[in-house]
């Protein structure tokens, strides 16, 4: 049996290639660390049950090692499932609706283009298409913050009043 220094010893001693390993292996410190103490607590099990006898330090070493790169393994090999999975219901939850959110977004570009003033439709595309600031609209296209406010404002109204009547539950 081993006792409570001996084992603080083995990890103090093992524990820095171990988890170097690991991080190589996976390229994150938080689940090396993971890693590495379930391989402790895997051990410190195994020698508690008597099914585990620490002869000499080439053995023990091989089996760290051994145990970190399996539970590596079993990790990446999960992971990949799991984004595998997510992909296909991402997937299948996205296509169906990705169509109506399509065929919106042409309904908002087609009414823009054809019912708001020139000066309207480049004010919203600056602001949300390429996420500038009033000041910054207002110096692009050389008019005042107050006219890009009262355009974009204007220009909101107008576009939830035509998609609320449209039936599209707009705030």
């Amino acid at each position: 049996m081993i006792d409570k220094r001996e084992f603080e010893t083995i990890f103090r001693y093992h524990y820095d290639g171990m988890f170097r390993m690991a991080r190589r292996m996976l390229g994150d410190d938080a689940e090396s660390k993971d890693v590495v103490s379930d391989v402790f607590a895997h051990l410190l099990n195994k020698v508690r049950c008597g099914e585990f006898e620490i002869r000499n330090t080439d053995t023990l070493q091989a089996f760290l090692l051994t145990s970190v790169r399996n539970r590596c393994i079993n990790l990446l090999v999960h992971r990949q499932k799991e984004q595998v999975m997510q992909k296909a219901v991402v997937v299948e939850m996205i296509t169906p609706e990705r169509s109506a959110e399509e065929e919106q977004l042409q309904m908002l570009h087609h009414y823009i283009d054809s019912q708001l003033p020139k000066l309207s439709q480049q004010i919203l595309r600056l602001r949300y298409q390429q996420g500038l600031k009033y000041r910054e609209i207002a110096d692009v296209l050389q008019v005042s913050e107050v006219t890009v406010h009262n355009h974009l404002s204007q220009s909101l109204k107008q576009l939830k009043y035509h998609f609320k009547s449209l039936g599209y539950g707009i705030k």
